[in-house]
């Protein structure tokens, strides 16, 4: 897990400077972990921004899992019922206003 020392709650909180660290330490236990005679299959890297995302802890970390095929760890939802009430012209009306906030 890496957590920085700079409170906030979620990730576009943080200075952009702190989130690119963040990213270059993920990248180097990453290659530390595949290096490593702990020889997984691949890895995540997961940050629960928010309680709807399942944020249970409110300063922003990031966790660094080493996975396996077969190891029964991911996201288990069903297909989100917002979304699919939502048509394709709607959706890309919102594609827009996010693309505007750029």
């Amino acid at each position: 897990m890496i957590v920085p020392r700079e409170h906030a709650v979620c990730l576009n909180d943080l200075e952009e400077e702190t989130v690119g660290h963040i990213m270059k330490i993920s990248k180097k236990i990453s290659k530390a972990i595949r290096d490593s005679n702990f020889k997984c299959d691949a890895i995540n890297m997961f940050a629960a921004d928010g309680e709807a995302a399942g944020q249970e802890v409110f300063h922003f970390h990031l966790h660094v899992y080493p996975r396996f095929k077969g190891d029964g760890f991911g996201f288990k939802y069903e297909k989100s019922k917002h979304f699919n009430r939502i048509s394709r012209i709607e959706m890309d009306g919102i594609a827009q206003e996010i693309r505007a906030h750029f």
